[in-house]
This record gives C-alpha cells, structure tokens and sequence, in this order.
C-alpha cells in the first residue's frame, strides 16, 4: 500500500487534468490502487468500479495513470504517457484514439477547452516539450496545433487555465542530446486567442523564488477557480497555496499537510476535493472555505503587463504608441532617399506548394506526401508524423492567405476508412 500510494504521489507531481468546465469534474487514480476502498462507485455513481476493472485488465502488465474528466454530459479517460482516450458508456469503454503511437506524451497536462480534448507538453525521445495537440474525431488521431514562440525543450506539469490562456509555471528546460537540463524559475503564458507563449513573473513575499524551485517538493493540482499546491518544505509563505486563477494573486494558509497526495485517489468536483487519508478515513477539502482563511502573499502575471503596471491590451496600446513616435523621429531625421528594396518572395512556403499543384483533385498516400514533402527519409514514424502535422499546417495557412481555401485535406476512402489519404484541392 505505501509503495502504491508513493508511487501514485510521483505520477501526481508530475501532472495534472484541467478545464474550464461549468462545474469542474475530476478524478484520478493509478492502476489498482483505487480498489479495496469501500467504495461501489465514484463521481456520485456516474463512474462504476466496473469500469476501472476494465482499465487494470488492459494496463496490468504495464500500469499507468487515469484522468477522468467531464465534456458535455461524458465522462472521458485520457491514460497517462499513452494517447489512449476513452468514452465511458455505461459499463464500457470506448477508445476514440485509432492508431498506436507511443513515447511522446508522458506527463502530458491534458484539458477541455471549447468543446473539445487537448494535451499540452510532455517528454519523450530525450527531451522536454510543450507541444499543443488537439484531438480530431473524424480521424481518432491527435494532431498538433502550431503556435508561436513556443519555449524550447521545456515543460511543466504545473499548468493550469483561465479564461484568457494557460499559465505554465516553473519547469525545466532539458534536451539530453545536448546536455541541456536547467530549470526555469518563472515560467510561460499561452495567450490562446493568438495562441502566442509570453513570458510571465511568479512573486511571492518574502521568498526569493529560485530557492523554491531548488526546494522543489510542491504537489500541483488544479480545481475550478483555483491553482493549489501544498508543500512540507517549510519555505515563508510557502505551505498551503492558492491561486486566483483569473486575477493571478497567490494565497497562503498556514499547512504542511500532503496528504492529497498520497491518496490513491483523488476526486474533485468544483473547488472541493475528495481523498482518503493514510489513516483510511474518507477526507472532504473545500478549497473555497480555505481562501477565505487565508493571507494573500504574491501574484502572477504576464511580463508585458508587469512592465508597464497597467492592464496587458493597453501595455501594448501604449508599446506600438512609442514605436510610432520613434519612427517618426528618425524618419524626419534622416535625409529622404527613395530606395527601390527587391521584393521579399517566400521561397520556402511556395516550395512545397508548386511541388503539390500538378497533384490537384488526387489523393495522395501518406508515404507519397511525405516523399514530396522531403520528410520520407525519416526512420522515426513519430517524429516524421508531427513534422507533417506541421508542414500541412504552415502550407495550409499560406495558401489560405493566397486563395481563401486550403490546399491539403485530409479523408478517407469510402471502401476503406482504416487508411487517411490527402486530397490536393488547388
């Protein structure tokens, strides 16, 4: 049992499930640990025991964590380090992923937002990442969602969402190919309506942060208005943590109990957390009662905001103001030369796209496009099919922009849906 409930407390430090559901909906456990508790079901009867008894049978031989969340009125389970995604019906389970990739999701912070799954992060193949992958039920099948100045070979599994991004704090930077392991005493924003990272500052009272993060020790989860942590580190401040998550102001209550995390299950439904003590005693948490009791100590929020001290659209108001004026100021200064600049060509965005016109109204087989895009000549199926993902996406984009429709669509033969093909529509 201590080994179990260690192990699970592991798997929990490195993770977490978050939305932005109504009524936020969680549970998670680790394969049979959950059993043996008195328990007939969970989430108010809408999870069976007879449906975890079906996850041990598939992951006895190779156990794993199960986050099982809300969307609509379904329950879904995302398997950890797997792209596993179930539906619950009733008593069964039914895998909407369709094909076999694995090892580059581990630790992955998976979450609903706008109807529908995602995963964010991971590592695999040596190195950290922070990866944003949506998942398509047409096709069964997670595809990555590009965006911008994503930080590389970094992840965190202390992540959680409000309604204007996903906040990304801590973590660390490592890529063993290039003896690159450091760790990130701050953190990222991933605005999502631009869907650019930002950096963001973390500052707590009292505390210098970097001896919180060589510390470490923190237990991370995440409720409906809150980001909580509970340490024993006995750093000021630092003990029971919350964190408005749509104002960004850290609380502090004066804890060192962990014990949530060495539960071998773990139950949310909105601020409130279900859990069973080492004692074997059912615990019931409302994190809504504790805000109430606690000190504010600190905030997070975005750099470009911070800097300025004023909200973050009129920081940017106010950035492309100054460099207005600036360019003004020098273009008065300056002597006035007409100076004829060679048209800019995007040289490597029309490439692939003169490669693939000839090949209008066909449908192209994954090896044949991938030998047209210059990526056949990868021997790893994972890596050759994000590197795909991506150049449908940079290509699609583009030639959106020239023609208003996109040029590659993925289907399915009628006579034969296992297979996805690549219609050309010039």
């Amino acid at each position: 049992m201590k080994k179990t409930a260690f192990l699970l407390f592991l798997v929990l430090a490195y993770s977490s499930t978050f939305g932005l559901a109504a009524d936020h909906i969680y549970f998670q456990t680790f394969t049979k640990s959950w059993n043996n508790k008195g328990r007939t079901d969970f989430l108010e009867g809408r999870l069976p025991l007879a449906v975890l008894d079906s996850l041990d049978k598939i992951y006895e031989k190779s156990p794993h964590r199960y986050l099982i969340y809300e969307l609509g009125t379904k329950l879904y389970v995302q398997v950890a380090c797997t792209f596993d995604l179930y539906e619950v019906n009733g008593d069964t389970l039914v895998n909407k992923y369709v094909y076999f990739n694995r090892g580059y999701s581990c630790a992955t912070n998976s979450f609903v937002r706008e109807n529908t799954h995602y995963m964010l992060g991971g590592h695999g193949f040596w190195q950290n990442h922070m990866d944003l992958l949506t998942f398509d039920e047409l096709h069964g099948s997670w595809e990555l969602q590009v965006t911008k100045n994503q930080p590389d070979n970094y992840f965190s599994s202390f992540v959680y969402q409000n309604s204007n991004g996903i906040y990304s704090l801590f973590g660390t930077t490592f890529n063993q190919r290039y003896a690159i392991d450091s760790k990130n005493l701050q953190g990222y924003f991933l605005d999502w309506k631009t869907k650019t990272w930002q950096e963001i500052e973390l500052v707590v009272d009292g505390l210098a942060i970097d001896e919180l993060v060589e510390k470490g020790g923190l237990y991370f989860i995440q409720t409906q208005d809150y980001a909580f942590w509970a340490s024993t580190n006995g750093l000021k401040h630092i003990g029971w943590n919350l964190i408005e998550k749509e104002t960004g102001k850290i609380f502090y209550y004066e804890s060192k109990n962990v014990d949530m995390g060495l539960s071998p299950y773990l139950e949310i439904k909105g601020n409130v957390l279900h859990y069973i003590m080492p004692s074997g005693e059912l615990k019931v948490l409302d994190l809504g009662q504790i805000r109430q009791k606690s000190s504010e100590v600190g905030y997070v929020r975005v750099k470009e905001a911070a800097a300025f001290g004023i909200s973050s659209p009129w920081a940017y108001i106010l950035f492309l103001v100054m460099v207005a004026t600036g360019w003004l100021l020098v273009n008065k200064a300056l002597p006035k030369k007409k100076i004829e600049a060679p048209e800019e060509q995007p040289i490597q965005k029309l490439e692939p796209i003169q490669l693939l016109l000839p090949y209008s109204g066909q449908l192209l087989t994954t090896d044949t496009l991938d030998h047209l895009l210059g990526i056949d000549s990868q021997a790893n199926f994972d890596s050759r099919r994000m590197k795909r993902a991506r150049m449908i996406n940079e290509i699609n984009e583009h030639y959106l922009a020239q023609t208003g429709r996109e040029l590659i669509v993925r289907e399915k033969k009628v006579e034969d849906k296992r297979y996805v093909y690549y219609k050309i529509q010039a």
